[in-house]
């Protein structure tokens, strides 16, 4: 896995073995939407990572990356692999890596480049970064999309590192949104039931392997720091935060610190957002950061993941990945045989497992085992499970096995779990008694194993005749 120093080293990274086009500098968007609408239509397409710069209300030199993970090629190199790794590879990559990972915690350093710049007391002022406000709908500013939440729990030590979005509410104030079942919140109710406020810091910019790690979810008593620390091969560099005892990157972009009273206290009106889901749905009163100090580096840069409405190709591969690797991992630790490959889409409300069948139960195994891998207020909707002639990675050769090897009244079954608060399809009773329960559908798209060999044979070429005629037309066309 890679052990980029910094996001701008992983940047260089990009530009070195994809291209100088690979980063795209764009001067003069606006902040208020024009920002998220630039991103959102370039990740569709599956366009070059983007780079803002000199925004208008805002110096030159503070900046918003987006669009960072937006293709396989960037997960590569983001991961230490060869730019034009294929997804499975990618994601057998990852799995193997996370199944084998020894923890590293972080190592604590002098050189800390996240404290170039120091604002304290009256010069306090999160205005003064260029956050986005990313969809038109959104109740804010959202500098926090990719972000980490540190907080560290008082009792054993614990230092726990999230993902949550946050919203610039004013010069010293700011918001997040954090689940009742979440690491973070658990930490801060335990500081409010004694009368405490939660010490807390927010980074905005980091490289690559930390975002994803912030949003993975270690185990309940393992810090992300130590995770990324494995996932790289070399501990995570971090310096205290002043006055405090929060392990800080020592190359972050931006890092926000402060104090979290509780909401009895103190709470802000947070919301709507334009979640990933594709929805605006969540809003209401939430918990605030007292913000008493911002560090950042000279031309700060603003880590950026807006989310999408969850298409094929837009917005971060990360998450497919990640949810493809964990779900691979889950299927042959439960023993199912033979598997071929995982993917998931519309980042990962549905994940498909294509497998080789070797009797006529191998299908709902691999089904049920991919949904026991769900984590309580999961939003996978969708269990596919293909034959191995199908690439999952390909959306079109998933819809033709589902649209002609499915039987709709004997393939498709449905089971009851939990969902998210952000789940659209919840009704207004459901979300206002607090049931968020939701069916789950099981679909098995693989031949009838009793007569697979004689179900009718495809008329597609074969990948050995594909080869050679790329390996004969593809200087002269795109295949």
């Amino acid at each position: 896995m890679s052990r980029f120093r910094d996001l701008r080293d992983y940047m260089d990274h990009l530009t070195q073995e994809l291209g100088e086009e690979e980063v795209r500098t764009v001067r003069g968007a606006e902040w208020d939407l024009e920002i998220g609408c630039v991103s959102e239509m370039l990740a569709e397409r599956e366009g070059p990572a983007l780079l803002f710069d000199d925004i208008p209300g805002h110096p030159s030199g503070f900046r918003v990356f987006t669009n960072y993970m937006g293709t396989a090629a960037r997960c590569a190199v983001a991961l230490g692999l060869p730019p034009d790794a294929s997804k499975l590879d990618i994601v057998r990559a990852w799995k193997d890596t996370s199944r084998h990972l020894e923890p590293l915690p972080p190592r604590e350093v002098d050189d800390a480049t996240v404290f170039e710049n120091v604002l304290e007391g009256e010069d306090v002022d999160l205005t003064l970064f260029p956050a986005p406000r990313w969809h038109d709908g959104d109740g804010g500013r959202y500098i926090g999309t990719a972000c980490m939440v540190i907080t560290r729990d008082p009792d054993t030590g614990w230092v726990n590192v999230g993902t949550y979005r946050a919203c610039v509410q004013g010069r010293d104030r700011l918001s997040l949104w954090m689940l009742g079942n979440r690491h973070a919140r658990a930490i801060a109710t335990k500081y409010w039931e004694r009368g405490r406020s939660c010490p807390i810091a927010v980074v905005v910019g980091c490289d690559p392997i930390l975002a994803m790690t912030a949003a993975m979810a270690a185990p309940s008593g393992m810090s992300e720091y130590d995770l990324a620390g494995g996932l790289r091969g070399a501990p995570v560099e971090v310096v205290r935060a002043p006055g405090s005892d929060l392990p800080i990157p020592a190359h972050a972009e931006i890092v926000i610190q402060g104090e979290m009273p509780p909401v009895t206290e103190e709470s802000v009106q947070e919301g709507p957002f334009g979640e990933w889901t594709g929805y605006f749905t969540h809003s209401g009163p939430e918990t605030v950061i007292r913000v008493h100090r911002i560090m950042h580096r000279d031309d700060p840069i603003i880590l950026g993941a807006p989310p999408m409405i969850p298409t094929i190709t837009a917005g971060d591969q990360a998450v497919p990945l990640y949810a493809a690797s964990s779900t691979w991992d889950h299927l042959e630790a439960s023993g199912v045989q033979n598997v071929r490959g995982v993917w998931a889409y519309a980042r990962q409300l549905m994940i498909v497992v294509s497998i080789e069948q070797t009797g006529p139960q191998d299908a709902m195994a691999a089904l049920l085992a991919a949904a026991g891998r769900r984590r309580p207020g999961g939003m996978e909707r969708y269990f596919v499970v293909v034959d191995e002639d199908i690439d999952v990675t390909d959306l079109n050769q998933v819809l033709w096995a589902i649209c002609t090897r499915v039987d709709p009244g004997t393939s498709v079954h449905t089971v009851r779990s939990t969902t998210s608060d952000i789940d659209p399809r919840l009704s207004p009773r459901q979300r206002a008694s607090g049931d968020h329960t939701m069916g789950v559908m099981l679909i098995d798209a693989c031949k009838p194993y009793a007569w697979k060999d004689q179900f009718a044979p495809a008329n597609r070429f074969d990948e050995p005749y594909r080869a050679q005629v790329r390996e004969r037309w593809g200087a002269h066309l795109p295949l």
